[in-house]
Order: C-alpha cells, then sequence, then structure tokens
C-alpha cells in the first residue's frame, strides 16, 4: 500500500492560530515602518492588502528583481557605455537595493521568528492528539509513504522524532561538515543521492519527508550555493535568525510572488518531482492520499492531483485512489465554499465532484480524520 499525505497551512493553525496566513501578514505590516509601508502600498496597487502576505511580498520581490536586473547591467561593459552615452551615474541603486533587501528580510524573520519557538510537543499533544495518532498508525500500515508539506515549521519532524528514531525516516540530507555558526552544530547538504548512499538505512521504511516549499531549519549558502539544513534542535538552541544574514545565508523558502519559477530550483524541484511521480508515473502511484489543510491555491500542486484523479476515472484500466480531504471549516457556508474552491480547483466533471456530506472530505480539523479507517 502506497500512500502520500499532503498538509498546508491549516494544520499549523490548528496547533497555533498566529500561523494564520492573516496573523502572520500582521505581523508583518506592523514590524514595517512608515516609509516601507508607504512603498508597498505603492507596488501594489489596487491589489494592497495588509491581510495576504503573497501580494505583499510578490510586490517587494518583483521590484528587487527588476532592480538587481538592471544594476547587473549597469555593471557590465555594456552599462558602462550606456552611462558614458547619456552622462549618468550609478551611485544610487545599490543603495535602493538594500532598501528592498530590508524589507524582504524584514518579512522573513517576521514569519520565522514567530514560528520558530511556537511548534512544541506539549502543544502537539494537547491540540493534535488525534491526527497524530492517525498519523503514526498510518505509517506504521504502509508499504510505502510520503509525507509533503507546504509549511515551513517543523510540525511533522516533530512528531517523527517524538515516535521514531531519526534513522526510520528519509529527508535527503547528508551529514557534512561543522557550521561554527551555531557553535560547531553540524550541516546536512541536500543531495539525495548521495544521501541514499551514505545513510541507507534512512530509506530502509520506506518513510520520506519532502518540504515542498523549504523549511525554518533549511538555508542556502550565498557564497557556495549549497543547499543545506541543521537539525532541529541545533535550531532551537542557537538564535540564528538574530543575525541570520550576517553568516552569508538565506532561508530556504518558497513565499510571494513568482511560485512557479521558485518550484524549479533545488530542492523544491526534486520535492514536487517526487510528488508529481507519484501522481502521474503509472508504476509510482500512490494507493491513498489524504490531504490535510490545504487550501488548493497552488496551481502546480493541484494539477498533480488533477492528473492522478483522472487516472482513476479512465474508462480502461482505470487506477484506484482512496482520496481524504480535510478542512477546518466549522458551518454550512464555509463548508460550501470550500468545497466549491476544491471542485474547481480540481476540475472535476460534475458527476465526480464533492458535495456538502462526501465521506471524502471532513470538516472542523485534522483530529476528524482520526475515524477514517485504513485500506487492509
Amino acid at each position: 500500500m502506497k500512500r502520500v499525505v499532503l498538509t498546508g497551512n491549516g494544520l499549523s493553525v490548528g496547533l497555533n492560530p498566529d500561523f494564520s496566513l492573516k496573523s502572520i501578514t500582521e505581523r508583518f505590516f506592523d514590524r514595517l515602518d512608515e516609509e516601507h509601508r508607504d512603498f508597498i502600498e505603492h507596488h501594489m496597487k489596487e491589489n494592497y492588502s495588509q491581510l495576504d502576505f503573497e501580494e505583499a511580498i510578490s510586490s517587494i520581490e518583483q521590484v528587487y528583481d527588476s532592480l538587481a536586473h538592471y544594476n547587473d547591467f549597469l555593471n557590465g561593459e555594456k552599462g558602462s557605455n550606456f552611462l558614458d552615452a547619456y552622462k549618468l551615474e550609478n551611485t544610487e541603486i545599490e543603495k535602493h537595493i538594500e532598501a528592498i533587501k530590508t524589507i524582504i528580510h524584514e518579512y522573513t524573520s517576521s514569519i520565522l521568528d514567530l514560528i520558530i519557538n511556537n511548534v512544541k510537543q506539549k502543544d502537539i499533544t494537547d491540540k493534535l492528539q488525534p491526527f497524530v495518532e492517525w498519523l503514526v498508525d498510518t505509517i506504521d500500515t504502509s508499504d510505502e509513504i510520503d509525507l509533503f508539506t507546504l509549511n515551513f515549521d517543523l510540525l511533522l519532524e516533530t512528531i517523527l522524532l517524538t515516535y521514531y528514531e531519526s534513522e526510520k525516516f528519509a529527508d535527503f540530507h547528508f551529514r557534512a561538515k561543522q557550521w561554527s555558526a551555531i557553535k560547531n552544530d553540524w550541516q546536512y547538504y541536500f543531495d539525495p543521492d548521495r544521501s541514499k548512499q551514505i545513510h541507507p538505512v534512512n530509506y530502509e521504511n520506506n518513510v520520506r519527508l519532502h518540504h515542498l516549499h523549504g523549511s525554518l531549519s533549511s538555508f542556502k549558502d550565498l557564497k557556495s550555493g549549497r543547499l543545506f539544513k541543521i537539525t532541529t534542535e541545533a535550531l532551537k538552541d542557537n538564535n540564528l535568525y538574530d543575525n541570520i544574514f550576517e553568516h552569508g545565508v538565506i532561508p530556504s523558502i518558497v513565499t510571494g510572488g513568482g511560485k512557479s519559477l521558485k518550484v524549479q530550483q533545488n530542492p523544491f524541484n526534486y520535492y514536487y518531482t517526487e510528488f508529481k511521480k507519484a501522481m502521474v508515473i503509472d508504476e509510482l502511484l500512490c494507493d491513498e492520499l489524504y490531504i490535510v489543510g490545504y487550501s488548493f491555491r497552488d496551481e502546480h500542486i493541484n494539477k498533480a492531483i488533477i492528473d492522478r484523479l483522472k487516472k482513476s476515472r479512465k474508462n480502461e484500466n482505470p487506477k484506484p485512489l482512496k482520496i481524504i480531504i480535510v478542512d477546518f471549516a466549522m458551518d454550512d457556508s464555509t463548508k460550501l465554499e470550500f468545497i466549491e474552491r476544491v471542485n474547481t480547483a480540481l476540475q472535476l466533471p460534475r458527476n465526480h465532484a464533492f458535495k456538502l456530506g462526501d465521506e471524502r472530505i471532513l470538516f472542523e480539523g485534522a483530529n476528524s480524520i482520526n475515524g477514517v479507517q485504513m485500506t487492509s
């Protein structure tokens, strides 16, 4: 039995309401000074909203990318000729780029320092224990299981490390070298092939963890370009995010605009490719798909799920799929709104569309999945 579990922001909100996109966005705007706030409002134009950080960071990134690209041109031979021809000077653009980068850093920090110390085992036990019990049982009864999370937090890692030894699941990294920035704790480089060679025991149980949009503990070294992570313990024991940008690294996460471009880069491309394989390649198809707390707003994720559902509906040689979707809606109007969004996002024909009361959609939070019966 091959299973896939996909978790989104709703699961994290079930642990801590402050993890909601609204709360994170408000925190972001609260940290900005008036000049930065005016800058964002100007560039977002009619899309200006202090409730949607995706739009906010997208507007900033677009300006930053354009300025950086233009500055690279000016620093080259053709750019130098351009400046000479029009008697221009390039003395301030780098300062503009640094100012915009400051906003991006403020945004990143506002998310990460909120999350970093708020994934605690006690809270998981108090608020999500039925979900945890279901997840552990699902892992234990699977021939293969891939856990995909769209969240930056370390919720799934914390659960896994509570119930299993670290050697019992794979995260596609291998131990590389010590890092002085965190008191000589280890860096773990991202390299799926080498990870399997060096740590084969991690892959024996066929339990694999994928961070589709990166995580708190994942970074990119700006000098070497290497992708690496540090352990959950090292992350919590060191105040790395207090001065992260002084160490020449940036968080390896996907936020804001240009998601379709970012997911083409590693490690995100690798994780998404693994998700897509389980949805489209006949020999690797998942038999069961569990989706918890996902908003169905990422088109590349939706496309893969659409392909898997189409295979289950084929007239000849269909590939059956058990699908369970869990959302946090509490009242009928919100439930109907969610169902309509799912049907539209997954392009479901009318005779296959979800309906209110459908046993394939569960509401009122992640813990509602605890009663789902496993296929033997």
